[in-house]
């Protein structure tokens, strides 16, 4: 299939195109990005200090708010864990069976 410069040469000139859009798009998360943590950071040192305000001129503990980078997905080896502990180690617990074939937890 042949198809004409023309053609061939609008299609290239978009493509280049939308590649710099791309690229400054990327820029410009990289910026908001950075101004989102420095006010999260701005942010909590506010709550913080009008916290310590309160308390010091009118006695009231004010809870603080913070405003902390939200946690990545935790890592699934890391936090499920099906081992068995051991009829030892689970009556110590206060883990038993049930009857029906569920578990009993004592404590």
């Amino acid at each position: 299939m042949i198809i004409s410069r023309a053609i061939y040469d609008d299609l290239r000139n978009s493509l280049v195109k939308l590649q710099a859009e791309g690229n400054a798009l990327v820029q410009v998360n990289a910026q908001l990005t950075a101004h989102i943590e420095w006010m999260r950071v701005r942010i909590t040192q506010l709550e913080i200090e009008r916290s310590q305000l309160l308390k010091k001129y009118m006695g009231l503990d004010v809870p603080v708010a913070t405003f902390e980078e939200p946690d990545k997905h935790p890592d699934p080896n890391q936090t499920f864990d099906f081992n068995d502990v051991g009829d030892k180690i689970a009556a110590e617990l206060g883990i038993s069976w049930n009857e029906d074939g569920t578990l009993k937890y004592a404590k």
